[in-house]
């Protein structure tokens, strides 16, 4: 997906015609800049959050970036979450853009998105592999795919706020990539800076991470556990640098069992992404306030 677009491009996405797309961008409407040479340039995400917001038909997204038929479909999640393990096992991703894509501009949260329509698609084909109806490189594929089209949400979400800094990623041994870009999905889609520093990070060196970058909330999704006893460790050696620059420690991750989480000392943990995006909005409320 292109990060800037022109008026016309626009106009000709939805069938309007260029001087309303500029009228729009003049009344603020639809965030805009200018090059240095006078023309006027769109950001994706701000053309995307008009369309979400306004319900306005698309009639060729792939002037934007989309796929062909996106914003022309009426989905319900269970059915988008069927399709959307389907097209994945197939390695169809533009199907995969489109359907994500879709529910998104109909109206659908990011958080609601990852929750009930790919993760639960994750889950099925997870319970398929158990019962070797899906080889491994499918699964495989079906991550990769997914991992790109995440970005392009990105892409399509407009920026956080930089003083809302977060940061986060995954524990030694635990090498699951979609879950901690899920996170940094949705806590820009409630308006945060996030930024993952990647998979099977050493304890020491998260802890050196929020020591340097001093984020507000430091996130740990946790989906494999190597060695409970280096977890307790790990996260004291976390707590003591987040105790030092005022920072919130955010958990999940199914491996994470009650029994386990009671040897922890964290802020909250967060059993799903919409109560993941109603902390952070609640906290960075809160963390705003003189």
């Amino acid at each position: 997906m292109q990060e800037f677009v022109t008026p016309k491009q626009v106009a000709r996405a939805i069938d309007v015609s260029e001087s309303s797309v500029k009228r729009w961008c003049d009344r603020g409407i639809i965030p805009s800049s200018k090059t240095a040479g006078g023309h006027r340039r769109i950001p994706i995400c701000a053309v995307l959050s008009y369309l979400r917001e306004s319900h306005q038909l698309i009639i060729s997204p792939e002037i934007l970036g989309l796929p062909a038929t996106s914003g022309q479909t009426d989905w319900v999640n269970c059915r988008a979450r069927d399709c959307l393990s389907e097209a994945l096992l197939i390695g169809d991703e533009d199907r995969c853009r489109q359907i994500l894509f879709d529910i998104w501009l109909a109206g659908q949260s990011i958080p609601t998105i990852c929750d009930e329509v790919i993760a639960e698609s994750f889950q099925q084909i997870g319970k398929r592999w158990e019962c070797h109806d899906v080889d491994i490189y499918q699964e495989r594929r079906a991550c990769e795919i997914m991992a790109r089209i995440l970005y392009e949400f990105r892409q399509g979400t407009p920026p956080g706020d930089p003083s809302a800094y977060a940061l986060g990623g995954t524990i030694p041994g635990d090498q699951y990539v979609l879950p901690t870009t899920m996170v940094e999905l949705v806590l820009q889609s409630c308006g945060w800076t996030a930024r993952s520093i990647g998979n099977s990070v050493p304890f020491e060196s998260m802890a050196q991470a929020i020591r340097d970058l001093r984020p507000k909330v430091f996130w740990v999704s946790i989906l494999y556990i190597a060695d409970v006893r280096a977890l307790v460790e790990g996260f004291r050696l976390m707590n003591q640098a987040a105790d030092q620059v005022g920072a919130a420690i955010v958990v999940g991750g199914f491996a994470l069992q009650e029994s386990i989480r009671q040897n922890l000392r964290y802020t909250v943990f967060c059993d799903s992404m919409r109560n993941l995006a109603d902390f952070a909005t609640k906290f960075k409320s809160t963390s705003a306030t003189p």
